[in-house]
Formats: structure tokens, C-alpha cells, sequence
């Protein structure tokens, strides 16, 4: 009986340390999205067809923190041009990861808009 016990305990234990190492995973890749001050900030990123180095980056809920917003969308176009170019050097067109929080003007829904081009070899 002690035996059995001792496996299903050993079973139980297995199964919520792979259930951590999973959510471990996504937190370390950056599938999760960038947390600043309580709130997390997801960029999506979609690249132009014409011309892949061209993307826009949009952050949805941006106006729960303007420089949080900023920052994801910052880190969805480096990850985009590292992994198209090798690097993260960008060029912003308007506003930019950089732009003063208070002068950053979002969509409609409080959606952060940005476009840049990822400077190419």
C-alpha cells in the first residue's frame, strides 16, 4: 500500500513539474508578451508584402500604459528583424519606440501603431 502511494505520489509530482517547465517556456521565449507595471503588452507584427524588411507593429490595450506598449512593440521588431537580418537596427517612420509617451497618439480601442524598416545587410 506505502508503495503505491509513494508512485502515484512520484506521478502527481512528475506531471506539475512538467506543467511549470511548460509555463516556464513561454515565459522565457517571450510568447507571454512584455509585462510593465502590472499590465502585459503583446506586439503583433506584420511585415509588408512587397518588401519584407517593411513592417508595422501594432500593441492592443496601450493606453493602460504608453510606455509599456512601446517597449512590446519595440521587442516584436527586433525579434523580427534579428531573425530576417541577424540584426536590430530599425528605422522608425512617425512615431517610435522612442517618441515621448505623452506625444504618442493611439487608434481607436487604445491600439499603439508604429511602422519601421529593419535596416537590411
Amino acid at each position: 500500500m506505502r508503495n503505491r502511494v509513494a508512485k502515484i505520489s512520484l506521478c502527481v509530482l512528475l506531471g506539475l513539474s512538467l506543467a511549470a517547465c511548460e509555463r516556464a517556456k513561454g515565459v522565457v521565449s517571450g510568447q507571454g508578451g512584455y509585462a510593465y507595471e502590472g499590465y502585459v503588452f503583446k506586439g503583433k507584427l506584420q511585415r509588408d508584402s512587397d518588401d519584407r524588411a517593411n513592417f508595422s507593429v501594432t500593441v492592443r490595450g496601450a493606453s493602460r500604459g504608453v510606455q509599456g506598449a512601446l517597449e512590446a512593440g519595440r521587442i516584436a521588431a527586433n525579434r523580427y528583424c534579428i531573425a530576417q537580418y541577424g540584426n536590430s537596427d530599425i528605422t522608425w517612420t512617425g512615431q517610435s519606440p522612442d517618441s515621448d509617451p505623452e506625444t504618442v497618439e493611439l487608434l481607436d480601442g487604445g491600439t499603439l501603431a508604429m511602422n519601421g524598416r529593419c535596416k537590411t545587410w
